[in-house]
């Protein structure tokens, strides 16, 4: 096993060296908050990127896995549990999960593939070129990714008056939405009314919010309590439809399951960029040197059948600009 730092007495060491028990292989933790097999657009292309690099577990990485299940308050205690194993490297993902990450450990090095750019800033110590703790990874969400959202949806549909703007209270990088939006968009922003939502437990209630607030489409920020949990996002979307009301969202699933369209990165391409920085870590390299990085590409998907079941006419220049259309 490679050299280690040690922890010496007296010493003004660097803060994130430890002294690791002996194993024949190395150990990868992750930490899920999901469950098992339930986020395969991360899973996969994680271990499909981690293998070609050469890392098979049971031949020459040992895993140790635990799933929060969707439950965030259980992602606390797994951290601990993980970080009591002494891994080499712990993988994890969303805001949440990473943020308890965190709160476990000091020393070990964390790589968070992905989440939101806010809280992986903080959590990297404020330094996205050169983070300053044991954290580093990939932002999927920003509030100027939300912005771009925002205003394809007016582009889509130019006439609308009042938007809903669905975010996590939970969420510190959502304190500002919407009115981060509404500067960006500046004179074309119609008003902005913010629904709050953190997760099944109280969606339905949040949407009849948004009813009550007369919104005429609704913008879902991408959260892994209100965007990224399918049965959340099955009841957005049936709320939507019964209305005849346009959704759109920065979690690209949202435009696959019926929304009107969406815009963000790809989380595959993300989470296999995650996989590069833990084959890294194992080969020895510092967290330092490993800046957080932010999605240089934005991926949009049009759903040209919601649209016509809300007899919306598309611009063309819109449809020409998108990824993937839907039809």
């Amino acid at each position: 096993m490679r050299r280690r730092h040690a922890l010496c007495a007296g010493l003004l060491a660097w803060p994130f060296t430890r002294v690791l028990a002996q194993r024949a292989r190395p150990l990868l933790a992750i930490l899920s908050p999901a469950v098992p097999g339930g986020a395969p657009y991360i899973t996969e292309p994680f271990w499909k990127a981690l293998t070609a690099l050469g890392h098979v577990p049971g031949r020459n990485l040992d895993i140790a896995e635990r799933y929060a299940h969707g439950d965030g308050s259980r992602l606390d205690p797994l951290a601990r549990e993980l970080v009591a194993l002494q891994p080499d490297v712990m993988f994890t993902n969303t805001s949440a999960a990473a943020t308890a990450a965190a709160r476990a450990t000091r020393q070990i090095p964390i790589v968070v593939g992905p989440a939101g750019e806010y809280v992986l800033k903080g959590l990297a110590g404020g330094s996205l070129a050169r983070p300053t703790t044991n954290v580093t990874g990939f932002a999927l969400t920003s509030p100027d990714i939300d912005s771009k959202c925002i205003a394809l949806l007016l582009e889509a549909t130019p006439l609308l008056r009042r938007v809903g703007v669905m975010v996590n209270p939970d969420n510190p990088g959502m304190r500002e939405h919407p009115q981060r939006q509404a500067a960006a968009l500046g004179a074309q922003a119609p008003t902005l009314v913010r629904i709050e939502a953190t997760g099944l437990g109280d969606i339905d209630a949040a949407l009849a919010h948004a009813a009550a607030q007369e919104v005429q489409a609704l913008f879902v920020a991408d959260d892994s309590y209100i965007a990224a949990d399918p049965a959340a996002r099955r009841r957005v979307l049936a709320f939507a439809s019964a209305a005849r009301m346009p959704v759109v969202s920065s979690h690209l699933p949202y435009a696959r399951d019926g929304a009107l369209l969406a815009m963000g990165p790809s989380i595959p391409v993300l989470a296999a960029r995650a996989a590069g920085y833990v084959d890294r870590i194992l080969k020895g390299a510092r967290i330092a040197d490993l800046p957080v990085e932010l999605p240089s590409v934005l991926v949009t998907v049009v759903n040209r059948r919601a649209a016509r079941a809300l007899a919306l006419k598309l611009p063309p220049t819109l449809i020409a600009r998108a990824d993937e259309v839907i039809e």
